[in-house]
């Protein structure tokens, strides 16, 4: 955003939205960047926001949506809730520009400074308000309902309001002919309530999540020559996320994932604080345009919290309605005993904060060669480094590096260290085929670096800390008379004989300051590289007159050293049917507890991407413009999405086997899209926007059941198939059930197979929207703009790959079980209205 970096440093992508009247201009670039732009293997967007200038002119505008303009949802077939829910979004804002005067004061002379002629200013303000909400299932409600005197506070809708406010503001001075500055601020503060919330839960477990966002620039611009031009850049970005929870209460699960009580995945915070400073010189000298420049950013505050089930929680056996009604098997409701089969807690300190800070440095050098007047090149050359953004000497206290250093394991023989390899060559040509302009051949060749984020090391960061946050103690049971369950603690009393509501609750032991036995390590590689991708693209365009254009582009992307995580010490059921884990025996000699699962985050992951894409841009020519384009493209990665964090195999002892490899969530082999306006008569104008994509893809498996019996910590669940019958996805299960060794020893013996990632596919999508416009013309300057856009307009459920693919639940196997963006605002779920006005001068 004018050079400055928005960019979320612990889970990665943008963190600032900024006023739509703010914005003159973005740039949305997928390859054959400039080497100026860095630290991202995927694409760069850059931002300008508006300035003021010699007149003033500004805007005013009115946006609703609301549940009256939109029609009713088709409920996905797996999916049943009792009413449709509330919706409601109210969206204003406006901006005004101009010179800037001050008031003089004293006597004699002219009543204000003479700024405006130099001095310029423009300031956007927008707000939006949502009144949205969750439907929840009408089965949970009905359980719900059966345990108010519990606590629950049941309803057919999670209401999920969410305001928002966002200021931009700037002024530009120009000192003289050759040096002028512009400083802008940005502001974005925002409250959300229930968006941890879900379908199968009540109020009670509900959270708000507030955000406080600040961007600021300091730009001074110096043309030195005719040929030689500098831009210097001072920044600050500031972001502050908390998600929490009012209640602090115990947390009570029934079956089939009904709850009440305190979420378990709050409280949390995230927080960063950034100073950028960055020069840019360009010269031109001949046929040749150089830019070159740094880029230094300090990041001093970089680190949150995250804890989960911050309450004891506790699991029943049945649900409410068994519970209460079945006199035989609950004597005394609740308070039987056996009818509580588990419980949990955690304590310890959730803190990740990164000593010391971050900084990352760039330095970068680009040319645009004119070798004839037909042929240009684009070289570039741009190295990155990063310091302490992984907190290595953070890492060297975690207590799994020192476990397994004190075992001599190679994941600890030495700590990680930032990557000191992001050299990133760019290459690009384009070649006037005629010399006329209408035939253009494009190309080029880069190595685009991205960043490891905090999200990679938290975990070893956490481990660091004086007490470990961590579950302190998880009991369960079979149920009534089970005689191996565990002891409720501080109690003397077996969860199987302990009573609800009568006997005392647990003792929830202090918070442990090293790994106990069972603990789950977490360790990062010590040969961690940043992510990069390889990409090479060509292209051709064909101007066949002044207002067109056709484009063909085939883009090649190779992404390497992508996130994996890796569980280094598994059960061993899948080699030779033992629950003991690798390093059992190595820790027992050191004298140290025997460690679970153990996370190693590896740079190992690889994924693909070649395009082919065929575009017809029109300018507005004869009152219409146009743009369409058809995609044909394939994705590939293994397990999961390209560039995925914490991205696990399904086999951690062969996480490059064949049938990991598949084509990513998002992989859509056809897409077309196209999008236009056009000019009527009296003012009118209409915007259509067509999008047609073909299904995405989703993996078949058994859910949370091992079958490869590794334990904890697993990926994406595959099906094992019999190896004469690949196609028939059932036949294993209803053969095998829930016999988990019955799956491995016909992987053993030959006779099943184990099917690739991502194999089956979902439903095609399709969206129309439609903007109508009525210009109203006062004087010169002055439009009234009155609007109604409708979304989906022909009221299409795009499920998109949210399907069941679970083979042990025949009510959602291959069913639609919710919508193509499942959390999402974007897509409407169904047909949806907009009706606004905008007055601009």
């Amino acid at each position: 955003m004018n050079g400055i970096d928005n960019k979320d440093n612990t889970v990665g992508g943008p963190v600032m939205q900024f006023p739509l009247e703010a914005i003159q201009e973005f740039v949305i670039s997928t390859q054959r960047f400039s080497a100026a732009n860095g630290r991202s293997e995927g694409a760069a967007i850059n931002v300008v926001t508006k300035s003021g200038g010699r007149q003033y002119h500004g805007s005013a505008f009115f946006f609703v949506r609301d549940r009256k303009l939109n029609a009713a949802e088709v409920t996905p077939p797996a999916v049943s809730t009792k009413q449709k829910p509330p919706f409601n979004r109210k969206q204003w804002g406006g901006s005004i520009g101009g010179p800037l005067y001050l008031p003089r004061f004293g006597e004699g002379g002219p009543a204000y400074l003479t700024l405006g002629r130099k001095t310029f200013f423009f300031f956007a303000i927008e707000r939006q308000s949502e009144a949205t909400s969750i439907p929840v299932a009408s089965d949970a409600l009905a359980e719900l309902n059966l345990v108010t005197f519990l606590g629950a506070k049941p309803a057919p809708v999670i209401p999920t309001p969410y305001h928002d406010w966002r200021v931009n503001a700037r002024i530009d001075h120009t000192f003289n002919a050759k040096q002028s500055m512009f400083v802008s601020f940005s502001e974005q503060s925002n409250l959300g309530l229930n968006d941890q919330s879900g379908q199968r839960n009540d109020l009670t477990q509900g959270n708000f999540t507030k955000n406080k966002l600040l961007l600021g620039n300091f730009t001074l611009n110096s043309t030195f020559t005719s040929r030689v031009v500098n831009a210097l850049t001072i920044g600050y970005q500031y972001w502050n996320n908390l998600i929490d929870s009012e209640q602090k209460v115990p947390t009570f699960v029934f079956p089939t994932g009904i709850s009440f009580g305190t979420n378990t995945n709050v409280p949390q915070q995230s927080y960063q604080a950034k100073y950028q400073f960055k020069d840019d010189l360009s010269i031109v000298r001949g046929d040749h345009s150089f830019r070159l420049g740094f880029d230094y950013v300090w990041e001093p505050k970089l680190g949150g919290f995250f804890e989960f089930n911050p309450t004891l929680e506790i699991d029943f056996l049945d649900l409410p309605s068994v519970i209460l009604s079945n006199k035989t098997k609950y004597p005394q409701g609740f308070a039987t005993p056996g009818a509580v089969i588990g419980m949990s807690a955690t304590a310890g300190n959730p803190y990740f904060d990164l000593p010391g800070g971050a900084k990352m440095f760039g330095v970068y050098f680009q040319d645009d060669w004119r070798v004839t007047r037909r042929l240009t090149l684009n070289l570039g050359l741009r190295w990155d480094k990063d310091f302490n953004l992984i907190g290595t000497k953070a890492q060297a206290k975690s207590r799994t590096y020192l476990f397994l250093k004190a075992i001599n394991h190679p994941a600890a023989r030495a700590l990680p260290h930032d990557d000191n390899r992001g050299f990133s060559p760019r290459f690009g040509f384009a070649w006037d085929l005629r010399g006329t302009g209408r035939h253009i051949v494009r190309g080029g060749y880069g190595l685009y670096f991205g960043q490891t984020f905090l999200n990679i090391p938290l975990f070893m960061i956490q481990q660091s800390n004086p007490t470990i946050f961590a579950g302190v103690f998880a009991i369960s049971s079979a149920g009534p008379g089970d005689p191996t369950a565990d002891i409720v603690p501080g109690t003397g009393i077996k969860l199987s004989d302990w009573r609800f509501g009568i006997d005392p609750l647990p003792i929830i032991p202090p918070p442990p300051t090293n790994l106990t036995p069972g603990s789950t390590g977490r360790i990062m590689d010590p040969d961690y590289r940043n992510p990069y991708t390889q990409q090479w693209n060509i292209g051709y365009a064909w101007q066949p007159n002044a207002y067109s254009v056709i484009e063909i582009d085939y883009t090649h992307v190779l992404g390497l050293h992508e996130s994996k995580t890796l569980n280094i010490n598994p059960q061993l059921r899948f080699i030779n049917e033992s629950a003991v884990r690798p390093l059992d025996a190595a820790f027992t000699a050191a004298g140290l507890p025997r460690l679970g699962r153990i996370d190693l985050e590896a740079s190992v992951g690889r994924s693909r991407y070649d395009g082919l894409n065929i575009a017809y841009r029109r300018r507005l020519h004869q009152n219409f413009t146009l743009n369409a384009s058809y995609t044909l493209a394939k994705a590939t990665a293994y397990n999961g999405n390209a560039a995925a964090f914490r991205n696990r195999p399904f086999n951690p002892f062969n996480y490059f086997a064949p049938y990991e490899h598949g084509p990513t969530p998002n992989d859509s082999r056809h897409r077309i899209a196209m999008s236009g306006v056009v000019n009527l008569p009296a003012g009118f104008q209409l915007a259509p926007i067509l999008q047609l994509e073909s299904a995405r893809p989703y993996t078949a498996g058994y859910g949370a059941l091992d079958v490869l019996g590794v334990g904890s910590g697993r990926g994406t669940s595959h099906i094992i198939a019999f190896k004469d019958r690949p196609t028939d996805l059932l036949a294993t299960f209803n053969a095998f059930g829930t016999t988990t060794r019955s799956y491995r020893d016909c992987l053993r013996t030959g006779g099943c197979i184990i099917l690739p990632f991502d194999n089956l596919r979902g439903q095609p999508f399709f969206q129309l929207d439609l903007r109508v416009a009525k210009n109203f013309k006062f004087k010169e300057r002055s439009t009234l703009t009155l609007i109604f856009q409708t979304f989906n307009l022909t009221n299409r459920a795009n499920f998109g790959n949210s399907y069941g693919g679970n083979v042990r639940d025949p009510n959602t196997f291959m069913k639609p079980v919710g919508f193509i963006t499942p959390s999402g605002v974007i897509i409407p779920h169904s047909f949806s209205g907009e009706v606004g006005v905008k007055f601009s001068f």
